[in-house]
């Protein structure tokens, strides 16, 4: 594998956001048909992906250490944002 940079937390924010967008919108604003869903949920991550590929600050690599524990509080933040939506 690849030493960890970057670049690569970065992709799994954009994807953890993309999720939680959808979700919020679906449980709080109108409840979205679960295609229509998916394809924003693409969107958002396409949008996303291509905006940290044209930025060059996310190349620098990592520790495996700091990216494994960056990547465990993106899950982390995912979950607790995704039961607070669901909860209320």
């Amino acid at each position: 594998m690849k030493d960890p940079t970057y670049q690569k937390v970065a992709y799994g924010i954009v994807m953890a956001i993309a999720v939680i967008i959808v979700h919020f919108l679906n449980v709080r604003i109108y409840p979205l048909h679960p295609i229509l869903s998916f394809v924003m949920a693409i969107l958002i991550i396409y949008s996303g992906i291509t905006a940290v590929k044209k930025s060059g600050k996310f190349e620098q690599t990592i520790s495996r250490m700091r990216y494994n524990l960056l990547n465990m509080i993106v899950v982390f933040v995912l979950f607790i944002a995704y039961f607070t939506i669901a909860a209320s």
